[in-house]
């Protein structure tokens, strides 16, 4: 089987007239979607066994053989400058700074300096959301691997109301390309919600030993195996021991390492939301995915200005850094599909609608 020549993973295919994976597909076609300054090559700021920075990705994306003129162009502009133009003196009078939702009919339009609405608007909505899984998840009798995912469809539910909540309109998609967007964001989600637990935990995980660690782990799994398929406690660490410490190492550890605040956090949820990397959605829902994405990156770039006193440098620096954390997640799911074949072949019992949600399929 083909491996991808620019990060080594198997299942590697032809993307955009090179040999690539998805996870590195969806990177090109993101980079080549946006603004790209030029930029130093940070490698060594990673830390040895850390990923590549994204101008080496890049560049490995190119020495494979991928072409930004395969990827599908965003929309021109044509006059849309004028219209910007006269949408903004006629709303100037408005109450800009008002916590409401932005139209996703408006998503297109500049934005004035320091308009955060959006990203603002997260934060008591997104606190919504978390009692309420916290509600239902702490109903569980038992939190091994079959009970969790026997919720999956909660999370979707939740998910499903944070977005439409925030966006009002995105009711208004199909329903296929409303799902394929809300299961694709809910494996996010989950990894999100691993660094989240592990920011309020610091204290408790730091204090942990590995004899702690294995127990978490083989309590995840008894109770979960098919009968008379259950493994040892020896047998469980050596075979998702390495899984887990990967995923602490190279998912979880270099985002907390980010110590993102509260607005922060609501941008990359949105940004990894509106990922517009799908071949499986209209062309309609495309256009809107990039067009919402590029109304949160100026709202993330207006709070960190505002955030560093109008350090415009440090801001930038700071948005870089942040930009990399889809890059991170992209990985974390290939860690998470991973673990599913284990429990496969190890005769694990997780509930169907996980599996549904693992197996779909995405650029």
């Amino acid at each position: 089987m083909l491996s991808c020549s620019i990060c080594g993973s198997p299942e590697a295919e032809t993307h955009f007239g090179g040999l690539s994976c998805r996870a590195c597909a969806a990177f090109f076609r993101r980079y080549c979607h946006s603004k790209k300054p030029i930029g130093l090559c940070t490698c060594k700021f990673n830390g040895e066994g850390g990923h590549p920075c994204r101008e080496c990705r890049m560049k490995k994306c190119v020495a494979a053989g991928l072409t930004s003129e395969k990827v599908q162009r965003k929309r021109g502009k044509h006059s849309q400058d004028e219209k910007d133009r006269n949408l903004r003196e006629s709303t100037s009078t408005s109450s800009a700074n008002s916590l409401s939702p932005l139209p996703l009919s408006l998503t297109h339009t500049h934005l004035p300096f320091k308009d955060t609405k959006n990203i603002t608007f997260t934060v008591p909505n997104f606190s919504i959301y978390e009692a309420k899984r916290f509600e239902v998840f702490s109903t569980l009798g038992s939190h091994n691997a079959y009970y969790t995912t026997s919720l999956t469809h909660v999370d979707v539910r939740l998910v499903c109301n944070l977005v439409v909540n925030v966006f009002p309109d995105f009711d208004i998609l199909s329903v296929i390309d409303k799902k394929c967007l809300i299961n694709s964001f809910v494996t996010k989600i989950w990894l999100l919600e691993a660094v989240l637990d592990d920011v309020h935990n610091v204290v408790k995980y730091k204090k942990m030993e590995e004899k702690d660690v294995r127990k978490v782990l083989c309590s995840f799994l008894n109770g979960s195996f098919d009968e008379g398929e259950e493994m040892e406690e020896e047998d469980i660490c050596r075979t998702f021991g390495p899984l887990w410490t990967y995923f602490y190492r190279f998912v979880v550890e270099p985002i907390v390492r980010l110590s993102l605040d509260r607005m922060e956090l609501m941008a990359i949820i949105w940004i990894l939301f509106f990922d517009h990397a799908y071949n499986d959605i209209s062309s309609k829902s495309t256009d809107l995915c990039w067009s919402i994405r590029k109304v949160i990156h100026r709202e993330l770039r207006n709070y960190l200005i505002e955030k560093f006193s109008g350090d415009v440098e440090t801001a930038e620096n700071r948005f870089l850094n942040l930009l990399e954390i889809p890059m991170i997640v992209e990985r974390g799911e290939q860690k998470f599909q991973e673990e599913v074949v284990l429990f496969q072949l190890n005769r694990v019992k997780v509930h169907e609608d996980f599996v549904k949600i693992m197996k779909k399929q995405r650029i």
